[in-house]
């Protein structure tokens, strides 16, 4: 493609690849890109939990079996810690907040001393930040002292919900009034490496991705009723990390997680999955922004080079392979080295521009094929012209060196004859007439190139070759004096003569394709071919005998069409002389001059 035709798909494709990177980083393609990210976690599948996590839970058969109204008796929970501290486990940690004292305080008191008999509980805390009339109102809800007093530590549970709702991360730490809290799942990892007592001022205040493990009841759960009642046998605990939290409907702690919207995950679960996250060692880290920067910009570099340089067929593939490829390497990075690599904007990037650039061809491609058509349509049969569509050599401005051979006919005596008819009885001849001769143009697989009166301008082996172009220029021309001897008589009497017709062929080298300037060009040829032909043409009259064909056209006829040698000529304008034929049919014997080839003939007259 010339350089300044690639200019302006060039910019079509940039365009649109700097709108895409724009609008991700503006978040449009946030939501989208999330949701490619839950795929990368459904194809991945489930993985088997490292860490020894038992869930405890508040579940529905749990109200019924043990008829309390939420919130339960704390004393209940305190029997609880008690049988699990019994058991050995190796951290308690309770998903349930305890904001306010009881109505009870002997409750309080109950659970206090559970909770520091155990040694290794942790509690729940919340972070809420609510709208009023007079600005956001942000509050830390602690366990009440007398239970934080005992506990090993405590942490808010807040989960962080994307625009879509789904909860794919969360803190590890919150600052409130200065201080640093971290959070529910921090504080139980922190226990587990014996860190719980560490500041707490150098974690990061961060979102945190959580590498689920699966959807939910990724892990043993065990229900609050049946631990209560020694249903289950305690060894299931021991050297177990146990988490205590909801799972009823009914205290809304349900939430959409990557492995599925529509099957919600207890908030105590996903809060395994941070815990298990932390412990294995292995977050989910997303690609650096510079990073993505060049990606993009390396994969939508390569697919505009493709869509403007390659054919449709090949940038499909390469692009296609692209795509394909880069979706692939952003699964196994996922997969098997915990990458997230965006995969939305850089398809949709390269997608945009390789569809802007192929769009913007294929509308120039139409207003080609119109342009083609239109030039073309009047001078080739239908069948030609689909053939010159599918293939466009050469017709660029400008045109191109090709072998051709060019036909030219004239009415003899056509000016004297026009000047004795009414100008509509020209018209209506040149019609009738000039369309037969078209139709046998058509016929032969030629080209016609222009009408110039009743003369006829045919090139053959262009815009489309056969091989054998001179027998078929030959045969036109033969076709053309059939026409003028059959109808002759019906034109002979509105004209008033006779007719006769004078065909000169000529095959060589010449320029062929669409001659003129970007605002006006016709597809035609030139060349010294071409004007030897008219030369011949006009040699007819003088020599007698309708049609005449130059040394290189009879080479290229052979024995096709038996061929009489005429006369050795000199053609103005042509500095050899040459030997010129005609179809031995067309004369006989007494042709002047047919036998003899020594003696030169000077043309007389162009």
């Amino acid at each position: 493609m010339p350089s300044t035709k690639l200019i302006r798909p060039l910019a079509i494709g940039a365009v649109l690849a700097v709108l895409v990177f724009l609008s991700d980083q503006q978040g449009l393609l946030e939501v989208l890109e999330l949701k490619s990210f839950d795929l990368r976690f459904q194809l991945r599948g489930p993985l088997p939990p490292q860490t020894p996590i038992v869930l405890v839970s508040i579940d529905q058969d749990s109200f019924d079996e043990l008829g309390f109204p939420w919130p339960w008796p704390r004393s209940l929970h305190g029997e609880l810690i008690r049988k699990l501290a019994a058991s050995q486990a190796r951290i308690l940690a309770f998903d349930v907040l305890f904001p306010e004292p009881s109505p009870d305080p002997l409750e309080d008191e109950d659970l206090a001393e559970a909770i520091a008999a155990a040694g290794n509980v942790v509690l729940a805390a919340e972070y809420t930040d609510v709208q009023s009339a007079f600005g956001p109102k942000t509050t830390m809800n602690l366990p009440i002292p007398l239970l934080r007093d005992h506990a090993l530590g405590f942490g808010p549970v807040n989960l962080l919900p994307d625009p879509d709702g789904v909860v794919r991360s969360a803190h590890l730490a919150l600052q409130f009034q200065g201080r640093t809290y971290p959070s529910f799942a921090c504080q139980i990892y922190r226990a587990a490496v014996g860190q719980v007592n560490l500041p707490a001022e150098g974690i990061p205040l961060t979102p945190y991705l959580i590498n689920f493990r699966g959807p939910a009841r990724s892990y043993p759960v065990v229900p609050y009723y049946r631990l209560l009642n020694d249903e289950i046998d305690p060894a299931i605990f021991r050297e177990k990390i146990v988490l205590v939290g909801a799972f009823a409907p009914s205290l809304h702690e349900l939430h959409p997680t990557p492995f599925g919207a529509s099957h919600r995950t207890p908030g105590v679960e996903v809060q395994a999955n941070f815990v298990e996250t932390l412990l294995a060692n292995n977050p989910l880290t997303p690609l650096p922004r510079w990073g993505h920067a060049a990606v993009f910009l390396l994969l939508c570099t390569i697919t505009i080079w493709s869509a403007l340089h390659l054919r449709p067929p090949r940038a499909f593939g390469v692009v296609f392979a692209l795509a394909s490829l880069y979706t692939i390497g952003t699964l196994y990075l996922f997969a098997h080295y915990q990458l997230w690599v965006p995969l939305v904007p850089v398809l949709l990037g390269v997608t945009l521009s390789y569809g802007g650039i192929t769009l913007d061809n294929y509308i120039r491609e139409q207003k080609e094929r119109m342009r083609v058509r239109a030039m073309f349509s009047k001078y080739v049969s239908p069948d030609v012209m689909e053939e010159i569509l599918e293939n466009r050599e050469g017709l660029a401005l400008g045109g191109k060196r090709r072998h051709i051979t060019v036909l030219f006919s004239d009415i003899r005596g056509f000016t004297s004859i026009s000047q004795d008819l009414q100008p509509e009885q020209v018209v209506a001849f040149l019609g009738d007439y000039l369309a037969q001769v078209a139709r046998i143009v058509f016929k032969h697989g030629g080209t016609l190139d222009k009408f110039i009166g009743d003369a006829v301008m045919v090139i053959f082996g262009a815009p489309k070759s056969y091989g054998d172009d001179a027998l078929r220029a030959v045969k036109t021309g033969l076709d053309m004096i059939e026409l003028i001897k059959a109808t002759g008589p019906k034109w002979s009497h509105t004209i008033g003569r006779p007719l006769q017709v004078g065909v000169g062929i000529n095959s060589g080298e010449a320029v062929v394709g669409s001659i003129g300037a970007e605002i006006r060009s016709d597809f035609t040829a030139i060349g010294h071919t071409v004007n030897l032909a008219s030369r011949l043409e006009g040699l007819t009259k003088e020599l007698g005998v309708p049609m005449l064909l130059s040394e290189d056209t009879a080479a290229e006829v052979g024995d096709s069409i038996p061929l009489k040698p005429v006369r050795r000529i000199q053609v103005i304008g042509h500095d050899t002389p040459l030997i010129v034929y005609t179809p031995a049919h067309l004369v006989d014997d007494q042709v002047e001059g047919a036998a003899d080839l020594s003696e030169v003939y000077v043309q007389q007259h162009k």
